[in-house]
């Protein structure tokens, strides 16, 4: 038995929370639901329909996969796709299934319009991705013409709206410099006689860090789950991991456990073996990509605060936690319960895994 337990009662709660905050200076801001990478680990369906049923009428997502998912649910919320495509038959897809397009290239929206002719489809809803300053999708902040070109060359696509997003939004000083050039942007077009309905560069952090930026719309991914770099008074971390005891034995003193020799007991170890492995995603860390002389430098002097603070993972049996021993295996771990009577296999055993880490095949459960 592995799931993932979503306390409904404190997603609303959290949801409620956000909403304060967004409305609190336009209460007709919209809120844009972030749903990609399986409802943010939360399980896309069951997230979106309870953000639906909670008032939430615009979703996000990334990939062709979440979006046909979502369209077989016949949800009550228009559905934005946040990648943009040059893929004709990712287009068609999108098309056909009434998704408002991101649009980051001229030759996207020229692709878009003969898709539609071909269609003999009306109208599409689109909105305009701007680069300022992440260097992945969108126009480039500069290229001022070609964006403008993008609202002369529109026939059947209706560009609704237009947005950038933030690369390091705890950086309030090129998060500034970035939501500067995007709203240079906003008034360059509208003196062209063009302005969008929606406008939205703001994420989790920068509703929390920067009201100000909100314009008339946010992305909200990571605040309904409580996971805030800016702490909110009120949010409760979304979603427990929950397993249960599969074995328990006595080890003798010195004997090895888990793979690669690297720990052996010291005296005589009572153990409990978990059926959760890094698979699971338990203790999955982000590998570095980052190699500058910076980075490495304070990759050293975080190995090095290590030395001298228990870093043991451990996990919670009976409101008591538990040292983990031994390397994790892809599918079992094995921990300490050494000198307990009142543990026995089938126990339940929680387990700090983040919903955005756990594997996308195991059971998300709301309750």
């Amino acid at each position: 038995m592995k799931k993932l337990e979503v306390n409904k009662e404190n997603l609303i709660n959290n949801l409620n929370i956000v909403k304060k905050r967004v409305f609190e200076n336009n209460p007709d801001t919209k809120i844009i639901a972030v749903v990609k990478a399986n409802g943010m680990g939360l399980g896309l369906v069951e997230y979106s329909k309870l953000l639906v049923e909670n008032g939430i009428t615009f979703l996000a997502v990334a990939t062709i996969e979440e979006m046909l998912k979502l369209k077989k649910e016949d949800l009550k919320a228009e559905i934005l796709m946040l990648s943009p495509t040059i893929i004709k038959k990712e287009l068609q897809l999108l098309i056909e299934n009434d998704i408002t397009l991101t649009i980051g290239s001229l030759d996207e929206l020229n692709l878009i319009e003969e898709i539609l002719e071909t269609l003999e489809k009306d109208s599409i809803k689109a909105h305009i991705k701007i680069d300022t300053g992440f260097g992945r999708y969108g126009f480039l902040y500069t290229n001022k013409d070609e964006i403008i070109n993008v609202f002369k060359n529109s026939d059947k696509v209706k560009i609704d709206g237009i947005y950038t997003h933030f690369s390091n939004p705890s950086n309030e000083k090129w998060t500034r410099l970035q939501f500067d050039r995007f709203m240079e942007i906003v008034s360059y077009i509208n003196e062209q006689g063009y302005m969008p309905n929606i406008l939205h560069c703001s994420a989790s952090t920068a509703l929390l860090k920067y009201p100000d930026m909100n314009l008339n719309a946010v992305r909200i991914g990571s605040a309904f789950q409580g996971r805030t770099l800016v702490k909110v008074d009120g949010l409760r971390k979304i979603g427990d991991f929950k397993t249960c005891i599969t074995e328990i034995k006595d080890l003798p003193k010195g004997y090895n456990v888990s793979y690669g020799n690297t720990f052996k007991t010291k005296k005589q170890t009572k153990i409990a073996v978990i059926p959760v492995g890094y698979i699971d995603g338990f203790n999955k860390d982000k590998k570095r990509d980052d190699f500058s002389f910076k980075n490495n430098l304070i990759s050293v002097m975080m190995e090095i605060r290590k030395i001298f603070k228990d870093n043991s993972l451990k996990v919670k049996i009976k409101d008591k936690y538990y040292r983990i021993i031994g390397r994790i295996g892809m599918y079992h771990c094995i921990v300490d319960i050494t000198n307990t009577d009142d543990i026995k296999i089938g126990d339940e055993v929680e387990i700090d895994i983040t919903p955005l880490q756990t594997n996308d095949e195991i059971r998300r459960e709301y309750v």
